[in-house]
């Protein structure tokens, strides 16, 4: 069995040049043995920079945080530490990006699409591993009648799945809890922000590629594109495959395609 957490990020202005807005969303793919270990790692990690109860480590922390206060070195330490930590846990990350600057749909018809996508691929990382697994969703932002629609919808893939996966593996309708009693939902908005930044061409994303790339899954094939991240639509963004993944962060520039 694996347990799944997905969140979605974006960046609505990126740096790389011929880039429009970027809509995402990603998953952290953890064998079920493993879901306690990294509690209580992180648990332990938390101790260390003091971080107090009720807090939660955020991709970009809240004005006022604790995390925000702290400065930008500690919440860089922490972020490489969650992601060494999540690699020493056999995890598995899968991120879907869409660039409306390209195919510009409504944020909502694209949010739907991407999910699809990203479901497709957790289901085919099941398959591979020959697992079972059961999908937990971040709290959708908006309010109750937001939500229980983005359920509904989400509904529709663990029932009847896509035009090219069913939904064999995944063994329950997807379920949402919020992240701040979630870490692993935490681990998620990391890894998918990261790699969101880092085809925008962000520092702080491009810094974390090397702790990145091992923790993406891959195709039969050993690649990590179209399978540990996915870029619609792929033809005019195919090189930044192999601008992020295929070289080291220090040879990416922010106009690099």
């Amino acid at each position: 069995m694996q347990l799944i957490f997905i969140d979605d990020s974006g960046q609505p202005r990126p740096r790389r040049e011929h880039l429009g807005e970027l809509v995402s969303v990603g998953a952290v793919m953890f064998p079920e043995h493993q879901v306690s270990v990294y509690s209580r790692a992180v648990d332990q990690l938390r101790g260390e920079v003091g971080m107090p109860e009720g807090e939660e480590f955020k991709w970009k922390p809240p004005k006022g945080s604790w995390l925000d206060s702290a400065g930008g070195e500690v919440v860089k330490a922490a972020h490489r530490r969650m992601l060494e930590i999540a690699g020493q846990c056999g995890v598995r990350t899968a991120v879907v990006i869409w660039d409306r600057g390209r195919a510009e749909w409504g944020k909502k018809e694209v949010a739907t699409r991407i999910l699809g996508y990203l479901y497709e691929r957790i289901e085919m990382e099941l398959q591979a591993s020959d697992e079972r697994g059961v999908v937990i969703a971040d709290v959708p932002g908006g309010g109750s009648k937001d939500h229980a629609k983005w359920l509904a919808e989400a509904l529709d893939l663990t029932t009847v799945g896509t035009t090219y996966v069913k939904p064999d593996r995944v063994v329950m309708p997807i379920v949402t809890a919020p992240s701040d009693h979630v870490p692993h939902l935490q681990l998620a908005d990391l890894v998918t922000a990261a790699t969101t930044a880092a085809v925008a061409g962000r520092p702080n994303g491009l810094e974390l590629i090397e702790l990145l790339k091992p923790l993406a899954r891959r195709n039969t094939y050993g690649r990590i594109g179209g399978a540990g991240l996915a870029l619609v639509p792929r033809d005019p963004l195919v090189d930044l495959y192999l601008a992020l993944f295929s070289r080291s962060c220090h040879e990416v520039t922010s106009s690099s395609l």
